[in-house]
């Protein structure tokens, strides 16, 4: 059972994890209305279960300024949705804050148990492969070695180019608090998050993704009380 971006950053928000928030917007209507609250610019984004790769379909859209941009970019979106995934939300996000950009994850290996993976994110996730991994339960200072192993850390922690420099604590609360997460919840299969958007003053994740293992009524009620 996925979990898309919508309903995932729902449990995370509600675990005590920071995220850019998500709002539903089932009509253009609704969408202008979330995002006056939110605040301009914003970003548009469908959420849904078919398409992992968002961007690579057309279901992001980004910097939209006003409700006349917004208009235009809902009906786009609307047509993707019919299209490729007619179960799937459009949602309105607010940008998120410069930084730079990581993944953390969750996997349930079926000899090792539980990973937490750590590294670059965005489209740099698959491009470069920088990542580092650890067994769970993991100790504080082990999530901070991880960091160690980055080929990339050393820039990103003292800020490269137009990135401003990287606290780790932020980022090793996260994977904390996911970690935990992950040993309570046996459903729990996968969960990605990327990007994590990171800077000298906090993280936040910026796009979510949960698997929960198939028909079992915890993972239902998880994702009913979120919905």
């Amino acid at each position: 059972m996925i979990v898309a971006e919508y309903e995932a950053k729902d449990i995370l928000e509600q675990s005590g994890i920071p995220v850019v928030p998500a709002r539903d917007a089932a009509t253009v209507e609704r969408a202008a209305e979330e995002a006056n609250q939110l605040g301009y610019p914003v970003a548009l984004k469908l959420s849904g279960s078919l398409y992992v790769h968002k961007t690579e379909v057309g279901g992001v859209l980004l910097n939209i300024e006003d409700d006349r941009e917004l208009e235009r970019a809902f009906h786009r979106l609307q047509g993707i949705r019919e299209r490729l995934d007619p179960s799937a939300r459009i949602i309105v996000e607010p940008m998120a804050p410069p930084g730079a950009e990581f993944f953390i994850g969750i996997q349930r290996h079926p000899s090792f148990g539980l990973l937490i993976s750590f590294g670059t994110g965005g489209i740099w996730l698959e491009l470069i492969k920088d990542v580092s991994f650890r067994l769970l339960p993991a100790t504080r200072g082990d999530l901070l070695e991880m960091f160690q192993e980055l080929r990339s850390w050393p820039r990103l922690r003292q800020g490269f180019r137009h990135l401003p420099p990287v606290n780790p604590e932020p980022l090793v609360d996260i994977m904390e608090q996911i970690g935990s997460m992950s040993l309570e919840w046996p459903v729990l299969m996968e969960m990605d998050l990327n990007p994590v958007i990171a800077g000298p003053d906090g993280a936040v994740v910026a796009d979510a993704r949960i698997v929960l293992r198939e028909r079992t009524l915890e993972a239902q009620y998880i994702v009913k009380t979120c919905s």
